[in-house]
């Protein structure tokens, strides 16, 4: 008696609205309004060779992204309203490994200012700041809380060649802000 039940109640359902199998159209057509493109995500993507990524354009890069962050609405300045010191930061900056030693003498000024443009020069350079991680730990503990925090940004630019730092930075971490 069930299977007489089950192969009837197959038969009506096959003939409802909307639930035939053999329908190879929809029954209901929906109108979406032009909104664009569609966009895809990346499973949607077609996969891309190393070779095709390689070609394409880096994307634009912040030229100060090594430095304080900026406030909205503010622009970064074109090259032509850079001043003689922006200048001077840029190029230590590229220059690299070869100008750390006299970016270590300069961290150990004793005008804020000057300590904090040597880290940020360093911090620019990234990992070829390496020989500056003894000096920019001791900045840590700088009395100037710009100083302290842009030692603490530079060494973690510099990434892994810093792990001596991975102390002094815990500390840091679990420290009591300072009021």
């Amino acid at each position: 008696m069930s299977r007489v039940i089950l192969i009837a109640l197959t038969i009506a359902l096959s003939f409802a609205p909307g639930c035939s199998r053999l329908t190879s159209k929809p029954t209901k057509q929906i109108q979406v309004p032009d909104s664009g493109p569609p966009v895809l995500t990346s499973m949607e993507l077609p996969p891309q060779s190393p070779a095709a990524t390689a070609s394409q354009p880096p994307a634009t890069i912040s030229q100060a992204a090594y430095l304080r962050p900026v406030s909205a609405g503010q622009s970064l300045k074109p090259f032509e309203q850079w001043t003689e010191q922006d200048a001077a930061r840029d190029a230590l900056g590229r220059i690299g490994t070869a100008a750390v030693p006299a970016l270590i003498e300069a961290l150990r000024n004793l005008d804020p200012s000057v300590r904090l443009k040597a880290v940020e020069v360093l911090g620019r350079m990234g990992d070829d700041a390496a020989a500056a991680v003894p000096d920019l730990i001791k900045l840590l503990d700088d009395p100037d809380a710009d100083v302290r925090k842009a030692a603490t940004r530079t060494l973690g630019r510099i990434g892994p060649a810093a792990k001596s730092a991975v102390p002094a930075l815990m500390q840091k971490l679990f420290e009591s802000p300072a009021q």
